[in-house]
């Protein structure tokens, strides 16, 4: 029988874009506050996929990649990876 494993991976990747700008004012105050907020941020997840294509990933990974503009009209990329774990995983701090 064939193990069915959850792909929680999935499901934060879908919070990350919706609660995008909460989840930098909680986590990373001053990067929040440096970008222009009426300018939507740009998910580049096609481009996160052309720059990580050649490195060795597991089935779920939870990385998002957003252009942002900030308040002194520059643009930034931000790259954020969430590991989430249900399971102990002793090969846990090599995989991240």
């Amino acid at each position: 029988m064939t193990e069915v494993r959850a792909n929680y991976d999935k499901s934060w990747k879908e919070a990350l874009n919706e609660y995008f700008e909460d989840f930098l004012s909680f986590f990373f105050p001053s990067a929040h506050t440096a970008i222009d907020w009426t300018q939507p941020p740009e998910s580049l997840d096609k481009e996160l996929q052309n720059i990580t294509a050649s490195a060795q990933a597991g089935d779920g990974v939870a990385d998002k990649l957003y252009k942002v503009r900030l308040l002194d009209k520059k643009e930034a990329w931000i790259l954020i990876h969430i590991e989430v774990q249900s399971d102990y995983d002793v090969n846990l701090e090599k995989r991240i």
